[in-house]
This record gives structure tokens, sequence and C-alpha cells, in this order.
């Protein structure tokens, strides 16, 4: 059982009087415990306890917490704050200033945690941002001042019910420039650093000037889901895919000239303040590249002419290039986004599927049903946020006009025929798809082939993805995606593996009835 507070007597001074009412905000929420404030404000209870001990006078950081964690009106107490330390101040004895090393208040207006969150330093007013990186140095100012890392922030959204929960990855990316966050994330943010209706006001209206309302390709993000059969909408134009194509590049020239020169990884690794899993992922592809580390590996594998140089560092710099799927930073998970890339630069792919229609090939109301079984507590607007990523997919690689992102991929399909048996969601729907597979079948960039139920046993025991490249230093990359992760095998004896079953499931799958057994299937749905 706690041990009860000791009795203050507000008569005594500014300091009890204010730890009086503290401690009565604390009765009026049913007398929480200090363990479950501290949990409620990610502040250490010892500190909140601290604060209604009537000691010493209260940072308004506590106090912010004190007051979050019970659930009180933060302009009523901000206000209480200042009058307190203004009162503590006239009387001389220094309670309110530097001695216990608080902070002297600022001037009363105006008032608002946007303007007071951190006494005695100029206030953060987001009207006054003239450009995005401005006010997203605001904003991390604004949270430095309410006392939270990236971590709290995260688990802040996710104690709150009514709410969106925020990525930590996503929230870092914002801060660092990485990734252009959307106004209802930065506001979300703001209502996390404990910012009050007006202060929201004031942020909403620099949001309006300075952070673009629409996606990555000018369509406007829904705040409700777009009618019933249309698929994500993106626009018509798209920028070139990103980084990718130059890490992969990259990559595998470092890896020829470290193999050509003896070196380990282990070595390498080394010269340029890393370990060996950090050269691999370089030489792989799957990390974006600092320049100074090429610089460095460059030179410890004898690459010292500068038109040699030139060139590579070129690539480094191009590594860092957005891509679209930035924008969707809130549903597409780090390890699909090496996929992505590697989609976009790919010459060629050729995909076996086991258990759904693959996602280049489906259809909006198709792709819906996929994803809301896969996340089935995502909103309404995250599935559609999930089903517009593929439709940028299908536009860009393979089927519809106009494109301006260069040369189309092949794609070559087979997909096992239990996929069109198993019964999902409704016929209306499966009908729709098995339509669309027909008209898919005589697209110039489809090979679609479906492996009869009659085949046999083959020995593809899982759906897989094999992705060829144009460039001759580029491996051919096999691509096995899990629930929650995805591995990515280019050593050629696994590539020359999933090659040979490829290829025994498409001899085991004849071209020419692919159409014939589609329309059957349609008859009987």
């Amino acid at each position: 059982m706690p041990r009860p507070e000791n009795p203050l007597d507000p008569e005594t001074g500014p300091i009890a009087a204010f730890a009086v009412q503290l401690r009565r905000l604390r009765a009026d929420a049913d007398k929480p415990s200090y363990r479950v404030m501290a949990k409620r404000s990610y502040y250490g209870y010892t500190t909140l306890a601290e604060a209604a001990a009537g000691h010493k006078f209260p940072s308004w950081e506590v106090t912010r917490a004190y007051v979050i964690a019970c659930d009180g009106d933060l302009d009523e107490w901000e206000r209480r704050w200042r009058e307190t330390s203004a009162l503590l101040n006239r009387s001389g004895n220094g309670d309110g200033g530097d001695r216990n090393g608080e902070r002297s208040p600022p001037d009363p207006a105006p008032v608002g945690i946007t303007a007071t969150l951190s006494v005695g330093l100029a206030p953060v007013d987001p009207t006054r941002a003239r450009t995005l990186p401005e006010l997203m140095a605001m904003l991390d100012e604004l949270r430095r001042r309410a006392g939270l890392s990236l971590r709290q922030l995260v688990s802040r959204s996710r104690q709150d019910a009514d709410g969106s929960v925020l990525a930590r990855t996503t929230v870092s990316e914002f801060f660092q420039g990485a990734r252009a966050p959307r106004a209802r994330d930065l506001l979300r943010i703001v209502e996390l650093c404990g910012g009050t209706s007006s202060d929201l006001q004031r942020w909403a209206t620099a949001c309006d000037r300075l952070v673009d309302p629409t996606d990555a390709y000018g369509t406007v993000i829904r705040a409700s889901p777009p009618a019933e059969g249309t698929f994500g909408q993106p626009a018509e134009h798209y920028p070139p895919g990103g980084s990718m194509v130059p890490r992969l590049l990259l990559g595998a020239r470092l890896r020829a000239l470290r193999e050509a020169r003896g070196i380990l990884p282990e070595h390498a690794g080394y010269a340029i303040r890393a370990s060996h899993s950090k050269i691999s992922r370089i030489e792989l592809g799957r990390v974006r590249f600092k320049e100074r580390d090429v610089a460095d590996l460059l030179t410890l594998y004898g690459v010292i002419d500068p038109s040699e140089r030139a060139p590579l560092l070129e690539l480094a710099r191009q590594t860092n290039a957005p891509s679209w799927w930035q924008r969707y930073g809130d549903v597409v998970p780090g390890w699909y986004e090496a996929y992505l890339g590697m989609e976009e630069a790919a010459s060629s792919l050729r995909t076996y599927e086991l258990q759904l229609v693959p996602s280049l090939l489906q259809t909006g109301d198709y792709a819906r049903a996929v994803i809301r079984l896969r996340h089935p507590f995502a909103s309404e607007e995250e599935v559609e946020r999930r089903v517009q990523v593929r439709a940028i997919r299908q536009r860009r690689v393979a089927f519809e006009e106009p494109f301006t992102g260069g040369d189309r991929p092949k794609l070559w399909a087979v997909l096992d025929e239990a996929i069109l048996h198993r019964p999902f969601r409704d016929r209306t729907m499966m009908r729709a798809q098995i339509q669309h597979l027909i008209e898919m079948a005589d697209s110039p960039g489809v090979g679609l082939r479906i492996l009869p139920l009659g085949a046999g046993g083959y020995p593809a025991a899982g759906s897989f993805t094999l992705l060829r490249f144009d460039d001759p230093d580029l491996p051919e990359v096999v691509y096995l995606e899990q629930i929650a992760s995805a591995n990515y095998l280019d050593r050629p004896d696994d590539v020359e593996l999933y090659t040979r079953v490829w290829d025994e499931c498409t001899a085991a799958s004849r071209p020419d009835k692919t159409t014939q057994l589609l329309r059957r299937l349609l008859r009987d749905i």
C-alpha cells in the first residue's frame, strides 16, 4: 500500500499552495498511483511525486506531465504555473527562478504550449516558418521542449486510443528530412506534445502553406475511401524510380573491386568504421551510401585516379535520391522498400504464386480484400493507401498508359489453379478478378499461365519472384516474401535452384490452355 503524502498547509506559501492544487487535481482523477501516472505521462514517478510534495516549485515540464497524467486542462494549469512563478520571483526568494535549476517565465503572451512549452525560451511560432525544413525544425524543438524522445512520442500515440498510431521509423525520417510529412501526421505530433486547440490551429495554418496536401503524384489524400470499384487513382505521370538502380550498380562494382584486391569484408568494414555485415548490405544495394564511405573504400581498393573515382562517387550521390514510395512510409515497411526498387529496375519479373493472385495482376476489390485479410485492424484510409501503392506499381511496371518511367519490364506469372477455386469474399469480386486475368493474358507485357490441379507433383513449396536486370554487373535476385519480412537471394546456386523450379512449373502449364481454363472458371462461378 503506498505511503500517504504529508499534509500541507496552503497558507505557508506559494509552493505549498501550488502543491495542494496538484494534489486536488490527482484526487479529482480518482487518485491514480504515481507509477500509473508515470506510464501515462512518460515521466519518472519519483519526479511526479516530488512535484506535489511542496518542497520546491516544479518546472513547467514536470507540471505539464502531472496534468496530462491526471487528464487536467493544460491551458488552465499553464496559467496557474505562470502566476505562481511570477509570485515567487516577486518575493525574491528565487524559488521560481534559477536557484533550483528552473528557468524564468517568458512574457505572458501568447499563451499556449506552442509559445511557452519551455519557459525562458523564445516562443515556437510555426506561422513564421518560411520553408518545410524550418517548420520541421520548429516541430523538433517543440518535441524537445515537451521532454519526449522519439520512442516516447510513438509510445504515447499507441496509448491514445482516439488518435492515429505513429511509426518510429517514419517519425525519425520526418525530423531527419528524409521523408516529407503529411499534415495530419504533423498535427498529430503537435497534439502528442501537449498542443492545445489554439496551438493546433496555428500549426494547421502553417501546414496549409508549407505541407503538400497531395500524395507524391498529385493525388489528394482521401479522408474517406473512394467509391467501390476504383483502384487507387494515381496520377498520370511518375518520377524516376529512385535510388535502387545506382545502389545495385555501385554495390556490385564495389564488391568486384574488393574481391579483385583480395580484401575481406571485415577489413573493408574496419576502413569505414563499420562491421562486415554493413559491407554485405552495401554490396547488395540494401542501404543508402555515404559518399565518405565510398571514397574510403575506393582508396582501400586502390582506385586513386580521379577519372575512375568520379563516376562511382556520382553513383553514391544518386543512391540517396528520393523514391516515390517514401510518401507511403506509413504503409510501406522498410524491408519491402528494397523490393519496390528492384521491381522498377528489373527487365523481367517471373513470379510463381501458390495462395493469391499476384499483386501486379489484382483488381482493386481483390486487393482490398487481401489487405483487410492481412491487416484486420487497419482503418479504411490505411487500406486505401495500401491499395494505391499497388495501383502505382501496376501502372509503373507493366500495363497502363501513359507512362514516363522508361522501358517496361516483362511480367511472367504462373498461378496455381487452386487460387481461383478458393472461396474469397464473394462471387462478384472473383468473377471480376478472373475477367481481369483473361484481359491480362492477352496483354503484350504479360505472360500468364495457370498450373492445373491435375499437373501432379511439382517442386515449388511456396511463392517466389525472380528478378532479372539488363546490366550484366547485376545478378539475378530471388525474392521470398514472408508475413513481416522478406529474404533476397542472389547467390548463383540459389538463383539456379529457383530458376529450375520455375522452368518445371512453366513446363507443367500450357499457355494455349490458360484463357480456356479461365473462361471455364468464369462460367462455373
